[in-house]
């Protein structure tokens, strides 16, 4: 009986050291680095997909991406750039993703998209991962209410109040399982508190950089004030008068540059600058240069080796440890003091976009 109660005892405690073992293993990285678990959601650089929906049509005038969002999600890409606008059926309980009119670039609705996050979310429980909405319809955050209960997604949903100087660490809103983070560009209110005011904690750089112009390391929203976090808005763009509008016309044939060498000389210059790490470095197709690399090196960790799905086999910016400094034809005259880096051979031979760009 004594040998029995004993055996059930060491058995007990041996289960319990499984399960504890289980338990720090799930926690042992965060959003792919164990480095990143101990620190705070705004003392972390995310690499961000400026209009991450933009995928379709492939070679589009308003294409941003080559890949739809479950890749990006899979290639490391935490941070998604949004734009919203009303549903084409009128709907109040839908959302439409498009690029300036739903003409130009439709990228379906809203609920697709949501339905993709959650089943990564769903199978990756280390993973934080934040949405910045351009509220380009000026809609109400019920609206995002709705579509957001749903999917399915509201016990995910992440509030931070105004004001509160310590944000949790990923490790915690892991744990927690509060790590969908949203910021809106206008219109939040009280009534929808996880739908939060972006520039109540985020700054911007421009967004607005023509090809072939520097790129600026200036606070352009909420114009001069500092944040506790900042945009690094990282792509250029041509420009085209449609149906009375402005539209930005993405520069894929220069992608390799602009997030390789490029990229690396902007980071150098804004941490300068600023002082502070970018916690949203955004780009345009993100799988060309050296995105999720670069960001490993803003964040001080050695990059876990995942390349982007589509990228170039050839030398892609900046390595940990390398030597030599980031340099560009489209530079802000940074040193690279911050990341090194290497050049890279633009491999792109420009499609659509690129007989646009002959136009400009």
């Amino acid at each position: 009986m004594v040998r029995s109660s004993l055996l059930l005892t060491v058995g007990t405690l041996l289960a319990l050291s499984s399960s504890w073992v289980q338990q720090a293993d799930a926690q042992q990285q965060c959003n792919g680095y164990a480095e990143l678990c101990s620190r705070t959601y705004d003392k972390v650089s995310y690499p961000t997909a400026h209009n991450a929906y933009a995928f379709n049509p492939p070679n589009g005038l308003a294409t941003n991406q080559i890949n739809d969002i479950p890749t990006q999600l899979k290639d490391g890409i935490r941070a998604f750039m949004l734009d919203a606008y009303a549903a084409p059926s009128g709907s109040p309980n839908e959302i439409e993703l498009c690029h300036t009119m739903c003409t130009l670039l439709d990228g379906g609705p809203l609920s697709n998209t949501l339905a993709q996050i959650k089943t990564f979310m769903d199978a990756n429980p280390n993973e934080v991962i934040t949405i910045l909405w351009e509220n380009a319809a000026n809609l109400k955050p019920a609206q995002f209410q709705a579509v957001y209960s749903a999917a399915g997604l509201s016990p995910y949903l992440h509030t931070q109040a105004k004001g509160t100087a310590a944000w949790p660490t990923l490790a915690q809103m892991i744990s927690s399982k509060k790590r969908l983070v949203n910021f809106i560009d206008s219109g939040a209110d009280a009534t929808v508190p996880w739908l939060m005011s972006e520039y109540d904690f985020v700054f911007e750089t421009p967004y607005n950089i023509p090809k072939g112009t520097a790129y600026p390391c200036t606070i352009d929203r909420p114009k001069d004030q500092r944040k506790q976090m900042y945009v690094l808005n990282h792509f250029i763009s041509g420009i085209l008068k449609l149906q009375g509008n402005t539209v930005s016309l993405p520069q894929p044939e220069a992608a390799d540059q602009t997030n390789g060498p490029d990229l690396i000389s902007h980071v150098n210059s804004c941490q300068t600058t600023f002082k502070q790490i970018p916690s949203f470095v955004a780009v345009d197709f993100y799988q060309k240069g050296s995105l999720i690399e670069t960001v490993a090196t803003i964040n001080k960790v050695k990059w876990n080796g995942i390349v982007a799905t589509g990228a170039g086999s050839g030398t892609n910016g900046t390595a940990n440890g390398g030597t030599g400094k980031g340099v560009s034809n489209n530079s802000n005259g940074a040193t690279g003091s911050l990341l090194n880096g290497k050049s890279v051979v633009a491999g792109f031979l420009a499609t659509t976009a690129g007989a646009i760009a002959l136009l400009l």
